[in-house]
C-alpha cells in the first residue's frame, strides 16, 4: 500500500506547478442494496475472494455496496480522479476502500494516459464491475469474471482511439502491480496479502454499428507464497518430491488470462458472449476455462435476460504424481496424507454450469437520482463430475444442482 500511495502523491505533485487557478470539481455515485439466498442447506456459494457467500439463511452483504468518485479537472489535459467505495471485504466485514485513484493526462483528444490506481480491462466489464446500474445481471457471471482474483492495478495505462474506416477502434495497454487479498481459511479470521508483479497486458477493443468485439491478454506473477502451503512443500520436499513441491506453490508462478468478447445491441435486442482461458504453472492456481452467452429484450420500462455460462478445470492433476503403492512402507501414511490435502488445494474450483434467468424494471428518474433499476434473478448452478463448482462448505458427497434467489434495487447519483 505504501508503493500505491506514494505512486499517486508523486503523480499529483508532478502536474501541480502547471495547474491554473480555474480548478473544476465534479461527482457522483452508485448503490446496490441487494438481497440473496440459496436453496440448499449446508452449502455457500462464493469465490476464493470471499470469506462468507451466499447460504440458506440468506444475506444483504454479498452483492452490496456503496460507491462515490469524484474528479477534479485542472486544466483540459489535466484531472485526478478517486473512488471509494463500502462493501464487503475479503475478511466478509464491512469496511471502506480506495478502488480508483489516478492522475490523468490527455494531450489530445483520442489519446489519455493514467498514472495510479486503475482497473485493468481483464473482462469485457471490468470497469463496471461494481456498478450494478450499469450491467444488465445482479452480478457478472462468475464462470468468466470469477476466474482472475485481482482487479486493482497500481500502475500506468494508456487509452488510444482511433477509426479504421467504419470501426472505432481503442487500444488499451498496461502495466503495474497488485495486492491479491485472500481470506485466512486455516483461522476462520482476517486475510493475507501476495504481492503480484510485473502485470501487463492489452486490451484491443472494436465498435462497428450495433456490435462491439474486444481481444484481451494479461499476465502477472505472484510473488508471495501462501501461508499454508510451507509446512506441506517442506514435508514434500524431505520425502523426494521437491519438483512437485515448487509446482505447489505460487511464489514466481504466472498467471496469464485471455479474454474475447463480442457484443450486440441495436437498442431493443442485446446479447453478449464472453470466453476467458487462465493459464498457470501450478497446482494451487489450477488452468481455467469461462465462457457465457447472454440474451436479453427490452419491452419499455422491463428486460427480461436469460444466460447460460461454463467453467470447465483445465489442469485435472495427475494421480500419478506421488507413487504411494511403490514407496517403502514407513513413508505410505505421510505420502497418502500429503497426497489427500494436495488433492483439497487441486479440487478448490471444479466444473460447472449456470443457467439464469433475469428481469430488470428501469424505475423513473425521481429525486437526486439519475437512475434506478430493481433486478430480480434466479441462478440455477450445477456442478459437474462430483465437484463442487463455486459452492464451499459443502456436505460431504455434495454433487446436487443448487438455486440462488437475488433480488436488488441499484441506483446512481
Amino acid at each position: 500500500m505504501r508503493f500505491r500511495t506514494s505512486l499517486i502523491a508523486l503523480a499529483v505533485a508532478a502536474v501541480l506547478p502547471s495547474v491554473s487557478s480555474a480548478v473544476e470539481f465534479s461527482y457522483n455515485g452508485f448503490t446496490t442494496a441487494g438481497y440473496s439466498e440459496l436453496d440448499e442447506d449446508g452449502v455457500v456459494f462464493k469465490t476464493t475472494n470471499d470469506m462468507d457467500g451466499i447460504d440458506s439463511s440468506g444475506t444483504f452483504e454479498y452483492d452490496s455496496i456503496i460507491g462515490l468518485q469524484g474528479t477534479v479537472k485542472f486544466s483540459d489535459e489535466w484531472s485526478f480522479t478517486a473512488q471509494g467505495v463500502v462493501k464487503r471485504e475479503t475478511d466478509g466485514d464491512f469496511g471502506p476502500s480506495v478502488d480508483w485513484a489516478y492522475l490523468k493526462w490527455q494531450p489530445v483528444s483520442n489519446l489519455a494516459v493514467r498514472a495510479g490506481l486503475t482497473r485493468p480491462p481483464t473482462f469485457m466489464f471490468s470497469d463496471s464491475i461494481y456498478v450494478g446500474y450499469s450491467n444488465i445481471w445482479v452480478r457478472p457471471p462468475l464462470e468468466v469474471y470469477g476466474i482472475s482474483p485481482v482487479y486493482q492495478l497500481a500502475g500506468v495505462d494508456a487509452l488510444w482511439r482511433t477509426n479504421l474506416g467504419p470501426v472505432r477502434l481503442t487500444v488499451q495497454p498496461y502495466y503495474g502491480n497488485s495486492e491479491l487479498k485472500l481470506p485466512n481459511t486455516t483461522t476462520g479470521e482476517g486475510e493475507y496479502k501476495l504481492d503480484v508483479k510485473d502485470w501487463y497486458g492489452v486490451a484491443l477493443t472494436g465498435e462497428y454499428g450495433s456490435f462491439t468485439g474486444r481481444v484481451g491478454y494479461g499476465d502477472k506473477q505472484y510473488d508471495d507464497e501462501h501461508p499454508g502451503l510451507a509446512t506441506l512443500k517442506t514435508s514434500l520436499t524431505a520425502l523426494g518430491y521437491a519438483d512437485l513441491a515448487n509446482r505447489l506453490g505460487m511464489d514466481g508462478n504466472k498467471s496469464p488470462i485471455l479474454n474475447l468478447g463480442l457484443q450486440y445491441d441495436n437498442g431493443t435486442q442485446f446479447a453478449v458472449a464472453e470466453y476467458a482461458h487462465r493459464g498457470t504453472d501450478s497446482i494451487t492456481v489450477p488452468e481455467l476455462s469461462g465462457s457465457y452467452f447472454t440474451f436479453g429484450n427490452r419491452f419499455g420500462s422491463f428486460t427480461p435476460y436469460a444466460t447460460v455460462a461454463m467453467l470447465n478445470v483445465d489442469s485435472a492433476r495427475s494421480n500419478e504424481e506421488i507413487q504411494i503403492a511403490s514407496a517403502p512402507a514407513p513413508l505410505r501414511p505421510a505420502l497418502t496424507a500429503l497426497d489427500a490435502s494436495i488433492d483439497g488445494l487441486a479440487s478448490a474450483v471444479s466444473d460447472q454450469n449456470t443457467y439464469s434467468l433475469g428481469l430488470r424494471y428501469d424505475v423513473p428518474s425521481f429525486s437526486v437520482l439519475k437512475g434506478a433499476v430493481v433486478k430480480a434473478q434466479i441462478d440455477h448452478v450445477e456442478p459437474k463430475d462430483g465437484g463442487k463448482g463455486f459452492f464451499s462448505a459443502a456436505p460431504a458427497g455434495f454433487s446436487d444442482s443448487v438455486n440462488i434467489y437475488s433480488l436488488t434495487f441499484d441506483f446512481i447519483f
